[in-house]
C-alpha cells in the first residue's frame, strides 16, 4: 500500500515529465518552421551538398536564440512586423527574400541593442555563449543531414522529425559549459544586436514567405521553391513536435526521482 508522501511524489514526477514533454515539442516545433523554409531556399540558389549543411546550422543556432530570448523576440516580432508588412507593400518587393530578409534583421539588431542597453535583468546576457552552442551543435548533426539527403535521398521531413530531438539533445548538454565560458563575450547591447538580428531576419524570411503564397507576387523562379515550402513544412513540423516531445520526456522521465 503506497504511503501519503508516495502518493504525493507520483503527480508532481508525472507533471514534470510531461512538461518536459511539452517544452521539447515546442522546441521541435521551432527548428522545423527554420528547417524547411532555409533548406529549400538554400536548395534552390546553392549546390544541394550545402542544403542540409545551413538548415540544420541556421536552424539550430537561430531556435537558440529565439528560444532563450522570449521578451526580445517578442518585442522585435512587433517591429519587425510593421517594418518588413510596409516595405513589402509600399515597394512590392516579393521577388526574393533577400531584401525583406535585411529590413527584419536591421530593424531587430536595432530593438536588440536598445533591449541589452536598457534591460539590465535579462538572459540576453548569454546570447553569444547559446548562439556558439547552436552552431556547434548545428554543425555537429548537420553531417547526419548531408548523408542523409546525398546517400539515402530520403524524405527531408523524416529527416527533420530526426534532427530536431538529436540536436535538442546535444545543445542542452553543451550550452551550460557555454554559458560559464563564453557570457561576458560582448556587452549586452551586442548580445542584443546579434539576437534581434538573428530574430529579425527570419520574421522578414518568413513575412515573405507567407506573402508569396498568399499574394501569389512571387517571381517565377522562386514559385516552386515556396510552394513546396507551404507544402512540407506543416508536416515537418508535426512530426518533429512529437519526435522532440516524446524524447523530451523519456529526458524528463531520467532526470526526475522517482
Amino acid at each position: 500500500m503506497q504511503t501519503r508522501e508516495d502518493s504525493a511524489h507520483h503527480p508532481r514526477t508525472a507533471h514534470d515529465i510531461f512538461f518536459y514533454g511539452v517544452i521539447w515539442a515546442f522546441v521541435g516545433t521551432l527548428y522545423a518552421a527554420l528547417f524547411m523554409p532555409v533548406f529549400e531556399v538554400v536548395r534552390n540558389v546553392w549546390p544541394l551538398w550545402t542544403a542540409p549543411i545551413c538548415a540544420a546550422v541556421v536552424a539550430t543556432a537561430g531556435g537558440a536564440l529565439v528560444y532563450s530570448s522570449s521578451q526580445l523576440a517578442l518585442l522585435v516580432a512587433i517591429f519587425s512586423n510593421f517594418a518588413v508588412f510596409g516595405y513589402l507593400l509600399y515597394s512590392g518587393e516579393f521577388a526574393s527574400p533577400w531584401a525583406p530578409t535585411l529590413v527584419g534583421a536591421g530593424i531587430g539588431a536595432i530593438v536588440g541593442v536598445l533591449y541589452g542597453l536598457g534591460v539590465k535583468e535579462s538572459r540576453i546576457y548569454s546570447a553569444d555563449a547559446k548562439l556558439m552552442a547552436g552552431l556547434v551543435a548545428g554543425t555537429a548533426v548537420s553531417v547526419v543531414s548531408l548523408v542523409w539527403i546525398l546517400v539515402f535521398n530520403a524524405s527531408v521531413t523524416i529527416l527533420v522529425a530526426v534532427l530536431a530531438p538529436l540536436t535538442g539533445l546535444l545543445y542542452v548538454n553543451i550550452v551550460d559549459d557555454f554559458i560559464r565560458r563564453f557570457s561576458d563575450v560582448f556587452p549586452a547591447f551586442v548580445d542584443g544586436a546579434i539576437a534581434g538580428a538573428v530574430i529579425g531576419a527570419f520574421i522578414g524570411f518568413g513575412l515573405w514567405v507567407m506573402g508569396g503564397i498568399v499574394l501569389q507576387r512571387i517571381a517565377p523562379e522562386w514559385e516552386s521553391t515556396v510552394a513546396v515550402i507551404a507544402e512540407s513544412t506543416p508536416l515537418a513540423v508535426a512530426e518533429a513536435s512529437v519526435s522532440t516531445g516524446v524524447l523530451g520526456m523519456l529526458y524528463g522521465a531520467i532526470r526526475s526521482k522517482f
